[in-house]
């Protein structure tokens, strides 16, 4: 093989990522309106909340008793409200990772996995080809609108707020991007997940993965914030740590025939 067509091919390899994001967003554009739209409510509704955390966080209200003076935050501060935007973070991710499931099973069950193994592809190639491909999907997604929610924040709150909203977009993005990698992990290696509900037009893999983020609705008006942080960091890793487990066994746990129509 010349060195050009030696280049050709990995050229051709390299694009296949890509390739595949623009099948599955291509295939249903509804999921991607319906992330953008999310992910603009949160830009807009949610992402002033930082603002109102952080002023009622320093405001307080003095009281003396026995000669000691008592600082006390007020209530508003007590709870983990701005966290809620973690949970809308993550929501379009599963938008967009139907688009993703949905072509891999029609991907199936219309033989092109068969056709890729006969090209000398492995169980673990096609694997990979559309995990990163959802990754890919994800990444672009949070650094987009990551970066409209900071310049939005700069631009009406200057910088006083932005290491709160870090904080909050460091987290969303770490629960986000394991729970893509949870669930095509998970619709990989266990075929039943490829199937859709009863009444639905996606399969379980999403529904499975939408267990993993349901708490997050809860957590912020559960516990303070600092104690929110922290057990949505928990999730986070929790989730992260399955999936990679998953993806270490997945040479193992894929079998040939889940590739099968």
């Amino acid at each position: 093989m010349t060195e050009p067509q030696r280049s050709k091919n990995t050229g051709l390899r390299e694009n296949q990522v890509i390739v595949t994001a623009k099948r599955a967003l291509g295939m249903n554009k509804f999921y991607v309106a319906i992330a953008i739209v999310i992910g603009l409510g949160v830009l807009l509704f949610l992402n002033p909340t930082y603002a109102n955390f952080s002023q009622h966080t320093n405001s307080s209200t003095n009281s003396t008793i026995g000669g000691l003076v008592i600082s006390t935050q007020t209530g508003a501060s007590s709870l983990g409200l701005p966290l809620l935007a973690v949970p809308f973070t993550v929501l379009p991710m599963l938008m967009l990772t139907t688009p993703m499931v949905i072509l891999f099973v029609y991907d199936k069950n219309n033989g092109v996995l068969e056709y890729l193994i006969s090209l000398g592809m492995t169980q673990r190639d096609i694997y990979e080809r559309y995990l990163e491909a959802s990754l890919l999907v994800a990444v672009s997604y949070l650094l987009i609108f990551g970066a409209l929610n900071l310049l939005y924040s700069f631009v009406h709150f200057g910088t006083i707020y932005l290491p709160i909203m870090l904080m909050i977009l460091g987290i969303g993005a770490l629960i986000a991007l394991s729970t893509v990698a949870f669930i095509i992990t998970m619709m990989m290696i266990f075929s039943s997940l490829q199937k859709a509900r009863n009444g639905g037009n996606q399969p379980l893999a999403i529904t499975v993965g939408l267990v993993g983020v349901f708490p997050g609705y809860f957590i912020p008006f559960l516990f303070p914030f600092n104690t929110a942080m922290a057990v949505e960091i928990v999730q986070g890793v929790i989730i992260a740590a399955v999936s990679l487990i998953l993806l270490l066994m997945s040479s193992r746990l894929i079998k040939r025939e889940k590739f099968l129509p």
